[in-house]
């Protein structure tokens, strides 16, 4: 497994929003790599993680906090649900996609992420892609 995080810009979306960008955060290489190749494709920045450390690190690197956080709920060491509140802590306005391919529902989480919007592996693409920007259309309403 590669620990290496990376980072992909895409030309015309780095131009015109240099400060918005997508942090990935899964320990499956595999399906960073898949989601990575997707949102790439499709014109988003984004910077990927295998986990809380590299998360932070990438995050800590960029010249603008991430503004979408996609994270894997269930991996080694530190949770998806600690690193979102770890990421919230210093990113008030970070937003958040939970994938995760062994939950079946997220009605047991605490009440401080409930609002988070749960993507069963494997999804769509088209789901993926459509869970972004109305996580982005949302933090351009203020919600």
């Amino acid at each position: 497994m590669s620990k290496s995080p990376s980072s992909h810009k895409s030309g015309d979306d780095a131009e015109s929003s240099p400060s918005r960008w997508i942090l990935l955060v899964d320990d499956e290489t595999s399906i960073r790599q898949l989601i990575e190749t997707v949102l790439v494709t499709e014109g988003f920045e984004v910077r990927v993680a295998d986990g809380a450390q590299s998360a932070f690190a990438q995050a800590k690197s960029a010249p603008t906090p991430p503004s979408l956080m996609i994270c894997d709920v269930i991996m080694p060491n530190t949770d998806g649900l600690s690193l979102t509140r770890q990421m919230r802590a210093q990113y008030k306005k970070l937003k958040v996609i939970f994938i995760s391919g062994r939950l079946a529902d997220a009605a047991w989480w605490p009440a401080d992420l409930s609002g988070i919007r749960l993507l069963h592996k494997p999804f769509a693409n088209s789901d993926l892609i459509q869970a972004v920007n109305e996580a982005w259309a949302d933090s351009e309403s203020g919600s």
